[in-house]
């Protein structure tokens, strides 16, 4: 993974770094670089500079399908509007785009709209990412209810899948996951309760936020037999997920990065 420092880079004068970047990823093993814009998006020009650089795709985040619930998530009025227009920019500089978007409790609801925005933008594929409680900057306050929130998490991946996008989800216990435990991509490990240590699926889990455990306990989680480990992370469809949104990737900003 490879950010800017201070979490933000600037593009003016900075293209030649990014390609040295690019080089030097590659020359580690990485197949791929991706460029991450921030909350003010990024022009045409920004994106055929990119391109020109040799960054591979943009990973773009979009927390829902209208500009009202964008905005206020990403804490910045017109965010909506600059993540279409990177998105149009990238269309058409055919520029391959992989959309993320975290889950909260205030985008839940909303979520069914946005499958039909990213693939109308002609991306490649749709991850929903769980925010975490224990997260700094205040995120505890917009993490939602896993029992709540994953529901309609899958509900949108199974309509995205449907209007010919791949979908994945991040960062959800596979417990939750039922038949759709294979749309999981890895996530960095958390916290497990105690009745996780005999479940079949824990391995490949990425467990629950501490602090998520400590505010609801384990109410929600159900534990499963050994019998059911084959069901998460095999199959030509997990494989295709996981090398879609792993690989070293910039975030690149002309102003403050993302807040949640």
């Amino acid at each position: 993974m490879l950010r800017g420092t201070g979490g933000a880079l600037t593009l003016a004068g900075a293209c030649e770094a990014i390609a040295a970047w690019s080089a030097a990823a590659r020359a580690a093993g990485f197949a791929r670089v991706l460029a991450a814009p921030g909350p003010a998006g990024l022009t045409a020009e920004d994106v055929a500079a990119l391109k020109a650089a040799g960054v591979d795709g943009l990973r773009v985040r979009l927390y829902a399908a209208e500009a009202a619930a964008h905005d206020w998530h990403a804490g910045r009025e017109g965010s909506f509007r600059a993540a279409s227009a990177t998105l149009r920019a990238a269309r058409t500089a055919r520029l391959p785009v992989t959309v993320t978007t975290p889950l909260t409790r205030s985008n839940t609801r909303v979520l069914a709209a946005v499958p039909g925005l990213v693939a109308d933008v002609g991306a490649l594929g749709w991850q929903v990412s769980v925010v975490a409680a224990g997260r700094p900057q205040g995120h505890g306050a917009v993490a939602p209810r896993l029992a709540v929130a994953v529901p309609y998490a899958l509900q949108a991946l199974v309509a995205a899948e449907r209007a010919g996008l791949l979908a994945a989800i991040a960062g959800a216990p596979l417990c939750l996951l039922g038949p759709l435990r294979d749309r999981a991509v890895p996530s960095p490990a958390q916290a497990f309760a105690a009745g996780c240590s005999e479940c079949g699926l824990r391995a490949s889990c990425p467990g629950v936020d501490a602090e998520y455990l400590r505010r609801f306990d384990a109410g929600e989680l159900a534990p499963a037999r050994s019998g059911e480990a084959s069901a998460a992370g095999g199959g030509l469809r997990a494989q295709r997920l996981r090398d879609m949104f792993s690989g070293p990737w910039l975030e690149v900003s002309e102003a403050a990065c993302w807040p949640i």
